[in-house]
């Protein structure tokens, strides 16, 4: 009943491997994973502060529309900026052809009531709705801050690409929800910890084919989180969606200031992960919260702090897991003997046969059934 959704998690691996301004030379490589979750973050920021001061936003539409986004691009493969404004330019109807038959293409792996809506959130993704200009301002946001690292070094390369979206982000200067966060120390000092995930690589204690950075990994989740609510909900179990991907896209933020310290390592000793706990609620809160309104910080801080705690805790949890069983799949099948990854996989698997969700269940069913073939 739900194995298109599989089939939608393996397309989205896509994400992980499609970089960003590959026709110029980049100062860091980029792919539309990371690039996703910095567009996604700069949007939960800018909807939190307008629901705060009393403005209307429709979340559960936002956030579906940011998690659906992605997955075409994931059929039309490597089109560049540059490339797809010249197309719609020549030819503007057989570009939206083209695009609603890619988006065509993946809701036939959905159940039928789907179908509408996932349509709509992907093909209207960034129409004059304030929530499509949000998600407008946030992939124009993310798209400035790679060109604006790049440009650092590459600056003949970079100067159009970074004056175009500067132009175009002026646009939005008096869209209430852009005008909230932007002037604001707090959003730069934000931004650094969202650059300081972008080059976190993720088991970087061991020899990579495929490496994921935290900002990459964290989108995945999100993905699959918002996936697992969507199984909830058709099962008739209570989920909240917008609550999951929120929690989701904010569980390794604090991860920016005290590195990637892995489950092993904080079991080691008894107490060790209530002082791990500690630090973080401590860095987070000086480090990077410290001039947010009180408001935002309510809203941001335990979900950073406690993302797996309610049912949607639970099921960012699982999602978590299955991303990093993701990871360990993708190494193996690219030919990378160490042992370390089919152990973790396993391991992982094994603790999510033990929840109590049935998404989570049939999940895990799944992949133990692609996994047949590695030798488990």
């Amino acid at each position: 009943m739900f194995q298109g959704y599989v089939k939608l998690l393996e397309l989205a691996t896509n994400l992980f491997t499609m970089y960003r301004w590959n026709n110029t030379p980049t100062l860091l490589r980029t792919n539309e994973a990371e690039n996703a979750f910095i567009s996604a973050q700069y949007c939960l920021l800018m909807s939190e502060m307008a629901i705060l001061k009393g403005f209307e936003i429709d979340q559960k539409e936002l956030f579906q529309r940011l998690v659906l986004k992605e997955l075409p691009k994931c059929l039309l493969s490597d089109i560049s900026v540059d490339t797809k404004v010249l197309i719609k330019s020549l030819s503007p109807d057989k570009w939206n052809d083209v695009f609603e038959k890619t988006v065509e293409e993946i809701i036939e792996y959905l159940p039928d009531e789907r179908h509408d809506a996932f349509y709509l959130s992907m093909v209207h993704s960034k129409d004059n709705s304030v929530e499509g200009k949000i998600i407008q301002t946030g992939d124009l946001l993310s798209a400035k801050l790679e060109a604006g690292l790049h440009a650092r070094s590459f600056p003949e390369f970079f100067e159009r690409p970074l004056k175009d979206l500067e132009a175009r982000i002026k646009d939005f200067e008096e869209f209430d929800p852009y005008r909230l966060i932007t002037g604001n120390n707090w959003l730069s000092r934000y931004t650094n910890a969202l650059m300081v995930l972008l080059r976190a690589i993720r088991w970087n204690r061991l020899n990579r084919n495929v490496p994921t950075t935290v900002a990459a990994h964290s989108f995945y989740v999100t993905i699959i989180a918002y996936i697992l609510s969507c199984i909830e909900e058709e099962q008739g179990n209570s989920v909240n969606p917008v609550e999951s991907v929120k929690r989701a896209l904010l569980h390794d933020i604090p991860e920016s200031m005290t590195g990637d310290i892995i489950t092993p390592t904080k079991k080691k000793v008894p107490g060790f992960e209530e002082v791990i706990a500690q630090v973080e609620e401590q860095m987070v809160t000086e480090n990077l919260l410290d001039g947010m309104p009180d408001e935002l910080i309510k809203e941001l801080k335990f979900r950073m702090l406690d993302p797996f705690e309610s049912v949607e805790g639970k099921i960012v949890w699982a999602a978590d897991q299955f991303a990093a069983t993701v990871e360990c799949l993708m190494e193996i099948r690219s030919g990378n003997t160490q042992y370390a990854f089919r152990d973790a996989m396993n391991r992982m698997l094994d603790d999510l046969s033990r929840s109590d969700l049935q998404s989570v269940q049939f999940l895990t069913k799944s992949f133990r059934w692609s996994l047949d073939w590695t030798g488990r």
